[in-house]
């Protein structure tokens, strides 16, 4: 039931060719999530996705827990593969209000119309895959050719979903997964740097197809590292995203 509607390979990930990468999972536990809250009114706020292990391209199956109030509630989601857990999420969702309250910018970046280079990771394979066949990209700011701070717009060119359109919550959480490699710092020849989970804050639901991820990645001394990510759609800022990363040598 996972993946996006076209070939599998469109959901391969970098590490490993016979598993997905975590933008597939991610925008599939946001789409379990959103469908078990059933009105629309309840948006999602925060989600915790864990990729315990290289989530297989293979059928899934998922088990489901909804908690909380009338304001505030909780859906915990988790993903199996032959009767191993292979990922999983908590989100929270709050029971939205119509409150026309005053905006406060907290940065911009030009618009993916501003923007026509391709994102294009150095030691990466630009086979058929998830991050270069199911996602349109657009580097934004920064050199992606080279480590260090960077931006990018994205767009989903599939759905996650055979037949069904992608959700605001499945777009912004398929591209938010892609920060760390947008941000590279270790070259990809001699380093694997996975990110192990990733904790999304929105403000609101994003607009638009494009999502714009404003990425900066940190490296420690044992092995871990993690990556910061301001996310915007066409109108400004949405929240932000966070990704603990495994660093290994090759």
């Amino acid at each position: 039931m996972a993946g996006c509607s076209s070939p599998p390979t469109c959901r391969r990930g970098p590490w490993d060719s016979g598993a997905q990468h975590g933008g597939a999972p991610a925008g599939l536990l946001a789409h379990i999530a959103e469908q078990a809250m059933e009105d629309p009114a309840w948006l999602l706020a925060r989600l915790t996705v864990e990729l315990l292990r290289p989530v297989p391209i293979a059928p899934l199956s998922f088990e489901l827990d909804v908690s909380g109030g009338k304001t505030v509630r909780r859906v915990t989601v988790s993903l199996w593969h032959e009767q191993k857990e292979v990922a999983g999420a908590v989100g929270l969702f709050v029971k939205g209000q119509n409150l026309p309250l005053p905006m406060h910018p907290s940065g911009s970046l030009p618009g993916p119309d501003e923007c026509s280079a391709k994102v294009a990771i150095p030691g990466m394979q630009n086979i058929r895959s998830f991050h270069y066949t199911a996602m349109e990209s657009r580097i934004a700011s920064g050199r992606i050719d080279q480590p260090g701070p960077a931006a990018a717009w994205l767009r989903l060119r599939v759905p996650l979903i055979a037949a069904r359109p992608n959700s605001p919550a499945m777009r912004v959480c398929a591209a938010a997964d892609l920060g760390n490699g947008i941000s590279w710092t270790l070259p990809v020849d001699r380093y694997r740097f996975a990110n192990t989970d990733m904790t999304l804050y929105l403000t609101r639901p994003p607009a638009g197809e494009w999502i714009g991820v404003d990425a900066i990645t940190e490296n420690g001394d044992f092995g871990l590292g993690l990556t910061r990510s301001t996310l915007f759609d066409i109108e400004g800022a949405v929240g932000v995203a966070l990704q603990s990363l495994l660093i290994q040598q090759r």
